[in-house]
């Protein structure tokens, strides 16, 4: 299999070039295969051209870049290795079906080609579900996934926050991780990550507000001392994941509003009062400037299914 190992380290190459003026022959060089044989097996087996490739990559870049900076057309496409801001401006059209300069007003039809990785199968390429969410405000999310997700009956563990005020997530792990850690080996759910979750006791949204930090687990999880529980009322989700650029302050209330909005858009509902719920779901530990990516998710009826 080093036909596999090979193209996934030109791949990696790739990726690290992407804004410097890389040749197929580079790529090449640094697997040490010939010029000739390694492109037809690259094509082979990704379907590709290497040259199609490092377009299809720097393309998709370049259009998140323009539409979550404000960085000049000019400078983006000297920056992804375009001699003209013409030459860019007609490659940036055939891939995306609009030109750069209209990235603000159709940012939610940008393309995304992600990187592929080779392990037998070949993952990556066009992410059709990927999407760019922006508010009346301008913060901007990148959406990477959203789905409904069956989740069977679960109990949520964790450290009653309404009673620890301004306690940091960090200090939060600390103190109860040591309790809910030896659980997780036989109890655990498919999110492990830590999480923030809210709910109102079957009643009116601000009133009776209840918010856990923990984790998730099986229904019937023993509840250590020192903890408290909230048995999750629905066996579905409305799901999504989400990164930021600098726009995005750290603020979650975007992801709801976002997340809600499609769900209700789909027609699913969210059974509000009498079972509602939501969770912050922390992929990367606590979001700091630059760096943003969680999940978040409702609880929603069967038909989200």
């Amino acid at each position: 299999m080093d036909w596999i190992k090979s193209i996934s380290n030109a791949i990696n190459f790739i990726d690290d070039n992407l804004t410097n003026n890389i040749t197929v022959k580079d790529v090449s060089d640094h697997v040490f295969a010939s010029n000739s044989h390694f492109q037809r097996i690259f094509n082979v087996v990704t379907g590709l051209t290497i040259g199609e490739y490092i377009r299809n990559r720097r393309l998709s870049l370049a259009g998140q870049e323009l539409f979550l900076t404000e960085c000049k057309v000019t400078d983006i496409a000297f920056r992804y290795q375009y001699d003209t801001s013409e030459s860019f401006s007609k490659a940036f059209s055939r891939f995306h079906g609009f030109s750069p300069t209209e990235v603000k007003k159709h940012g939610d039809k940008l393309k995304y080609f992600d990187p592929l990785t080779i392990n037998i199968f070949i993952k990556g390429g066009f992410n059709m579900s990927r999407k760019i969410m922006e508010n009346e405000q301008g913060i901007r999310l990148i959406r990477e996934i959203f789905e409904y997700k069956p989740t069977g009956n679960l109990r949520f563990i964790g450290l009653d926050l309404r009673k620890n005020p301004g306690i940091s997530i960090e200090d939060t792990i600390k103190k109860i991780a040591p309790l809910l850690d030896p659980l997780k080996s036989q109890y655990a759910w498919l999110i492990t990550d830590y999480c923030y979750l809210e709910h109102h006791n079957g009643g009116e949204v601000n009133a009776n507000e209840t918010g856990i930090g923990g984790w998730f687990f099986k229904s019937g999880t023993p509840v250590p001392e020192g903890c408290i529980f909230y048995d999750v009322p629905t066996v579905n989700i409305g799901y999504g994941v989400y990164c930021g650029d600098e726009s995005f302050g750290g603020d979650t209330f975007d992801a709801y509003v976002f997340t809600r909005d499609q769900i209700l858009s789909d027609g699913i509902i969210i059974p509000y009062p009498e079972a509602y719920w939501t969770a912050v779901q922390f992929i990367d530990g606590e979001p700091h400037k630059g760096k943003y990516h969680f999940g978040y998710m409702f609880g929603v009826t069967e038909k989200g299914v």
